[in-house]
């Protein structure tokens, strides 16, 4: 893989797969791996934190941000989405398939309706839930204040944050440690919290 595939082949991960299978890492191809070297030739953003020798990446995509983070030695240890747009304001959401048969929408319509369906089955907490019970995943949750987390058999948390009057998804924190570290973590805070 040369640098100028990078972005477009994080872009084009499912962040339903991503969520299941917990790390960028494992929703590539086989024969594929993206190095610290080639996410940063693509990247819209790279910032170093000294202290902890870490380099982080990111990638910027209509309505959210995939963040990986690198040693400074190239060593990939973790990743992330922010979501940082609305990205949709309808009970109904479009599927890409559903754009896609639809010819008479415009360009903007097409491009705001791909995001929706992007973000769709984890941007609300009825929407994960949904999802989960359609693949039969069983889902933690954690209340922190006015934040929401829910946790994942694949250690990906999910966080959400109170806007509107519905908890809608701002991050997705991929896996880093076991699930039941995380777990433990999440139980700690939130004891501390409530």
């Amino acid at each position: 893989m040369n640098n100028e595939q990078t972005k477009s082949l994080i872009g084009a991960i499912s962040l339903e797969e991503y969520v299941q299978k917990g790390k960028l890492s494992q929703c590539l191809p086989a024969d594929a791996q993206i190095t610290l070297e080639q996410a940063k030739a693509q990247a819209d953003e790279v910032w170093s934190v000294e202290k902890e020798k870490l380099e982080v990446v990111s990638l910027d995509y209509k309505g959210y941000t995939v963040n990986m983070t690198f040693r400074t030695d190239g060593s990939y240890l973790f990743d992330s989405v922010d979501v940082w747009a609305e990205v949709g304001n309808s009970v109904g959401v479009a599927t890409e398939i559903d754009v896609e048969s639809e010819s008479d929408l415009d360009s903007g319509s097409v491009e705001s309706t791909l995001v929706t369906s992007k973000l769709a089955a984890m941007e609300t907490v009825e929407g994960i839930q949904r999802f989960a019970a359609n693949v039969g995943m069983q889902l933690e949750w954690f209340e922190m204040g006015d934040e929401r987390v829910c946790l994942l058999p694949s250690a990906v948390t999910l966080h959400y944050l109170k806007q509107k009057k519905k908890w809608k998804l701002v991050k997705i924190a991929g896996a880093y440690r076991s699930v039941e570290e995380v777990r433990s973590s999440l139980s700690s805070i939130a004891d501390t919290m409530n």
